[in-house]
């Protein structure tokens, strides 16, 4: 009997463990299968890119006038330079736009040179015009490179010489007068109709009027950039319903996990309480007590229901009975029974009982914290 009733506790424990892998294989197949769908959807929704550099610069070289000082025609960069000593500047502007793959695109850019008269340290302009020098219609291109470059000469007194006349007319003192050589390019994507190239003025080279010497400089704002342009769009746009199934299952796995913990967490107490106190009372009064398969007709008799196991055993000393247990195939449950005299004396030894007593106690622990609390 005792054989009989370790295998039946034995299944019973292999039908929880059963249950638990049930409830974790299920979210785990629903949680894989959420993550294969919605990878599966990013990836064949993915749009494709064509990465992207560019990068420009201005070389220029000075004129001199004939003179009894220099024996340069021509004077290079990092120079300063007698503003009297010079007839032209000329300037050579060039703009590169490399693409990792054929790409078709339009282009257009200009030239502007921009003077600009300020007083002080004020940044604001007193005086500015523009005038655009170059100025490139918009061109249909498909290739990898895009390569500008234009060599522009400019007269340099002529500028210098309607700046003076402006500050000499209205007699201005503590001006600084500048004229800014600017190459704006323009490079549209055919595929979006995006502008590739986020900066439009991509070079700037200022070059000082009105003053005794000359220092030529190339402002900071020369482009040096990297990103990425479309260049196909997916085939697969209209399949977000793949994504909101896999979100579904995901959901729906997460859902069943959390049930996986809860049933770990509110069967492990309980079970191992129960199979503790059972292993217990069989190893100390083992000799007390007779096993049954056959589940008793309690209707026959009239019930008392003992509390604890210990108040069984002391009522089968007082009234010289067996103590009678049957273990219930499909629970975690165990039932003492001492029958005398048309009377069912029974105790009921079970994970379901033992875990409702720890809700019990639990929110009774609830209660009277949330009263302390109050009174607080």
């Amino acid at each position: 009997m005792e054989e009989n009733e370790q295998a039946k506790i034995l299944m019973h424990q292999k039908r929880r463990r059963q249950h638990k892998i049930k409830l974790g294989v299920m979210s785990l197949l629903l949680l894989v299968l959420s993550g294969v769908l919605i990878i599966t959807y990013f990836m064949l929704s993915k749009n494709e890119y064509n990465k992207y550099t560019e990068d420009a610069k201005v070389d220029y070289k000075v004129k001199l006038k004939e003179n009894d000082f220099y024996e340069e025609e021509y004077l290079t960069e990092n120079n300063n330079l007698i503003a009297s000593l010079i007839d032209n500047i000329e300037t050579s502007f060039k703009y590169n736009l490399n693409l990792e793959n054929d790409q078709e695109y339009t282009y257009n850019y200009k030239i502007i040179a921009r003077t600009k008269v300020t007083e002080g340290t004020n940044t604001n302009s007193i005086y500015e015009t523009s005038e655009e020098l170059v100025s490139k219609e918009a061109v249909v291109a498909n290739s990898k490179n895009l390569e500008i470059s234009e060599n522009i000469t400019i007269n340099y007194n002529d500028y210098n010489e309607k700046i003076n006349k402006f500050i000499n007319l209205y007699h201005l003192n503590n001006t600084t007068s500048t004229l800014d050589l600017e190459l704006y390019v323009y490079v549209t994507n055919q595929y979006d109709g995006q502008q590739i190239n986020k900066e439009n003025k991509v070079v700037t080279l200022s070059i000082p009027l009105t003053t005794k010497t000359v220092d030529i400089s190339i402002e900071a704002n020369v482009i040096q950039n990297e990103g990425e342009i479309l260049s196909k769009r997916s085939e697969y746009e209209n399949i977000t319903y793949v994504l909101w199934v896999g979100i579904a299952l995901a959901v729906l796995g997460l859902i069943i996990f959390a049930r996986f913990i809860k049933y770990i967490l509110d069967t492990r107490s309980a079970e191992t309480m129960y199979d503790q106190q059972l292993k217990m009372i069989l190893f100390n009064y083992k000799n007390y007590i007779q096993k049954t398969n056959d589940e008793i007709r309690k209707d026959d008799y009239k019930i008392i229901q003992i509390n604890t196991f210990d108040e069984i055993l002391g009522l089968r000393d007082t009234i010289q009975a067996p103590i009678l247990m049957h273990t219930e195939e499909n629970e975690d449950r165990t039932e003492f029974m001492i029958i005398k005299d048309g009377i069912l004396y029974t105790y009921i030894l079970g994970a379901k009982e033992i875990r409702q007593r720890l809700r019990a106690e639990s929110a009774i622990r609830k209660e009277k914290q949330g009263k302390r609390k109050s009174n607080e």
